[in-house]
């Protein structure tokens, strides 16, 4: 049973159509929420749409067919850095991942490695830290405005 009164907003940038079946699958199946996925294949398309649509998280996997290697991270942020970012990959290598919460990610998460409930609960905390981050900043802009 979901908690949470309207769904979250989940825009999935996934080359892979199984690999999006699967997420799909996942979200379905997790309890503590209700998630409304939309998917897209390429950065491009997600761009649009993030540009149009108002999402609560991406979810990202770094490895698009049609972006230079990790180079997606960056372009969403570049576009977009006030929506949370939970990169899902099937790349696993710690550095990779290290860079990539440097970057901004919210979290890492290797493809295969997490069942719905992880899944779910990894969206809602990079939507709750987003929401926390994005109160802060606004804080100290009126704090330096004042």
């Amino acid at each position: 049973m979901a908690t949470r009164r309207r769904p979250v907003r989940v825009l999935l940038v996934e080359d892979n159509p199984g690999d999006a079946r699967l997420v799909q699958e996942a979200l379905a199946d997790a309890e503590s929420a209700d998630f409304k996925l939309t998917h897209v294949e390429h950065l491009q398309e997600g761009l649009r749409r993030l540009a149009k649509h108002k999402f609560d998280v991406v979810l990202l996997d770094l490895l698009l067919d049609d972006t230079p290697r990790l180079g997606a991270l960056l372009e969403i942020y570049e576009q977009s850095s006030r929506v949370p970012v939970v990169v899902l990959t099937g790349l696993e290598d710690e550095a990779v991942g290290k860079w990539a919460l440097r970057e901004g990610a919210h979290e890492y998460l290797i493809k295969g490695a997490v069942g719905p409930e992880r899944l779910a609960h990894a969206l809602l905390d990079a939507m709750e830290r987003g929401s926390a981050q994005s109160a802060r900043a606004g804080a100290a802009s009126g704090y330096l405005n004042d």
